[in-house]
């Protein structure tokens, strides 16, 4: 009791924050992390399975447990100071393990340790990033796919993410969450659940098991869409967009348990060897003496500490306008917009903001031109470098750096050259984080402009202005960069007006 006291009540208030965001994560329809509710349950259960061998055992306050708390509260503390959720949630994954060490003592915890290592499983990863990879094990499942199906004697054509079966008129889209990263991070969690709770407990069956989850979560969901083609010359693509997806994505789900399982069986088989405790499996860092104190001298400068952390994490700064990305002229000196593009939900979570626009502008000769423009206020830190998205959009990098700008003096945007994989076209993108008092290509300028603003919860609101065209055409690379070069100064000067 004095424990749930003075150490888990205080960290549960420091974490309120960041727990809720990882709820709000869990329950995202296209987010990957619905296995996240799942996690806590089965640590649970685990734990609670254990509950003989730890009540044999007495609690003890160790302070040892601060060498995995300390960092954690640390990382929290830059996270809330800094209004970064995703940072904040991170340290989760030190901060349960090493509070449960130091309430109740290593030795109560004999057993357990892959119990509590387990919540890094339920850490959602920054939206950004999931949607980075996400891309890239969508190439591999699109392209693993079409092979296979191929393999088999079915033509498919492949158009992107449009794949095109003989004798049908209408594509089959794979869409992100058909990527595999949703059930590649499920069986991830699943397979560690088999590999430290279930069967011989040995560390060669254990290793063998994690190396293993990825490939088979990969090779199964290559089989599910090559599958899913050879559905839709059968029974057509509405059949198998519909009824043949669900029904191949609970079937996909038994083939990779049925793998998993049989692979450890043929392990467990064909070495015997000892069993070895799961406590010696992620253990924490020993040492020769248990240091004790007592669990109100540790809540004395804990509560403090944690009511802080509480107040920083939900005190965020004033929030942002919306409405002027939208609000950008259709009409510019020697430019205007041709169209507007939808901005799905799923890119403003990706943007962390509603105040965006994507549209095309053309030139008087016709060339066009490519903008986004995302406006912020306490949102900044979602606001992430544009190599992310362009690397997600089948280019490559071919050369990056900075240019000055004739909008005021100092005034720079980044400048990267791309070229598309598929068909080899040269690409140029011009982008520059702004406001009132900056412009600049350069991220890290971008962060430590803001990220004392948002220490002191000043709202420093901007923007991110992204101007890309294709290069190949009359005038090549040269002609490009000075096409976007204007249109982005002039939208830098317009966006500026629209600040306060």
């Amino acid at each position: 009791m004095n424990a749930l006291l003075w150490i888990f009540m205080p960290l549960l208030l420091a974490y309120a924050s960041p727990l809720w965001w990882c709820v709000e994560l869990w329950s995202l329809p296209e987010g990957y992390f619905a296995h996240g509710p799942l996690v806590p349950a089965v640590m649970a259960v685990v734990i609670w399975s254990k509950r003989q061998q730890w009540r044999a055992t007495p609690p003890l306050v160790d302070r040892r447990g601060l060498w995995l708390l300390g960092p954690a509260l640390l990382v929290h503390l830059c996270g809330a100071a800094l209004s970064i959720d995703s940072l904040s949630a991170a340290s989760l994954a030190l901060a349960v393990p090493g509070a449960a060490w130091l309430a109740v003592g290593k030795a109560r915890l004999r057993g357990m340790w892959p119990a509590l290592w387990m919540v890094a499983f339920a850490v959602p990863l920054p939206i950004y990033l999931t949607d980075r990879i996400a891309f890239e094990l969508k190439e591999i499942a699109v392209r693993g796919g079409v092979w296979a199906a191929q393999a088999t004697g079915l033509l498919v054509e492949r158009s992107g993410a449009s794949l095109l079966v003989e004798g049908q008129a209408q594509t089959l889209e794979v869409a992100d969450p058909c990527g595999g990263l949703r059930s590649l991070l499920a069986m991830v969690t699943l397979v560690y659940c088999v590999a430290f709770f279930m069967g011989p407990q040995t560390s060669w069956r254990r290793a063998l098991l994690m190396v293993a989850a990825a490939p088979v979560a990969v090779f199964v969901n290559l089989v599910r869409i090559a599958t899913i083609c050879w559905l839709a010359k059968w029974a057509g693509v509405e059949f198998a967009s519909g009824v043949g997806h669900d029904t191949l994505n609970a079937a996909a789900w038994i083939l990779d348990l049925a793998i998993v399982m049989g692979f450890d069986v043929a392990l467990t088989r064909s070495r015997a060897a000892a069993s070895v405790p799961a406590a010696a499996a992620l253990a924490c860092p020993a040492a020769s003496a248990t240091v004790r104190t007592s669990a109100s001298r540790v809540g004395a400068w804990l509560w403090p500490l944690c009511i802080a952390l509480c107040f920083l994490s939900f005190t965020r700064a004033s929030p942002a306008v919306t409405g002027r990305a939208a609000a950008l002229p259709s009409t510019l000196p020697e430019f205007h917009q041709r169209s507007v593009w939808e901005v799905t939900p799923r890119m403003h979570q990706l943007l962390g903001t509603d105040d965006a626009t994507w549209r095309t502008y053309e030139d008087k000769n016709g060339n066009a031109l490519y903008v986004v423009a995302v406006f912020h206020g306490s949102t900044w830190k979602s606001v992430h470098p544009p190599h992310i998205c362009l690397l997600g959009s089948d280019m490559d990098i071919a050369q990056e750096g900075g240019t000055d700008l004739a909008t005021k003096a100092g005034d720079r945007a980044g400048q990267i050259l791309l070229r598309t994989r598929k068909e080899g076209r040269a690409y140029v993108c011009l982008y520059a984080y702004g406001a009132q008092d900056l412009c600049t290509g350069s991220y890290l300028n971008f962060f430590l402009h803001h990220a004392p603003r948002a220490l002191f919860r000043t709202s420093n609101d901007g923007f991110l202005l992204r101007v890309e065209a294709y290069a190949d055409g009359p005038g090549g690379f040269d002609a490009a960069e000075l096409r976007c070069r204007s249109l982005l100064e002039n939208l830098i000067v317009e966006a500026r007006r629209l600040l306060p």
